[in-house]
């Protein structure tokens, strides 16, 4: 289902129209047992988030959407998605902090990084130094590319 949106409407007013339809998304596809990813994208780029969700969303994930580590957090502890997409330079609480404190409270959700600044590198070696791993794809990055990455990491036939 592709979403057309009316230009009067703000990025950042669709946040919440993206987690009540990755929901419905969700338990549709459960009650009809079917295979489902659900996907916290978060980027403080708002045109880069929600552009991403479109993209994953016609691509059969039921994705929503956060422009803040802050407010990832406060809807992964209710939505508890399988997989954590984050950019990770971002204000306040960068994406590396968010991975960490999202698998330490949902251990079963999956990390995917994505970064276009090499700042990320040290970053992530001090996460690692600290016992995380995760992965990092850097950007742009081609959707179909991203597509497959999700899939793999979700555990979704392709």
């Amino acid at each position: 289902m592709l979403e057309i949106w009316s230009e009067i409407v703000h990025p950042s007013d669709k946040f919440l129209a993206y987690f009540a339809a990755a929901r419905e998304c969700k338990a549709k596809k459960e009650a009809q047992g079917q295979e489902s990813l659900s996907v916290l994208v978060v980027d403080d780029e708002e045109t880069v988030a929600n552009t991403t969700v479109e993209i994953l969303n016609m691509a059969g994930f039921c994705a929503f959407v956060a422009y803040d580590g802050q407010m990832a957090l406060e809807l992964a502890a209710k939505f508890h998605p399988d997989i954590l997409l984050t950019d990770v330079v971002m204000p306040g609480m960068n994406g590396v902090e968010l991975a960490i404190a999202i698998t330490r409270l949902l251990a079963r959700t999956r990390v995917l990084l994505i970064s276009g600044q090499a700042g990320t590198i040290d970053l992530l070696e001090k996460a690692r130094r600290e016992g995380h791993d995760f992965e990092l794809v850097t950007k742009p990055i081609h959707p179909m590319k991203l597509i497959e990455h999700l899939k793999k990491l979700g555990g979704m036939a392709s």
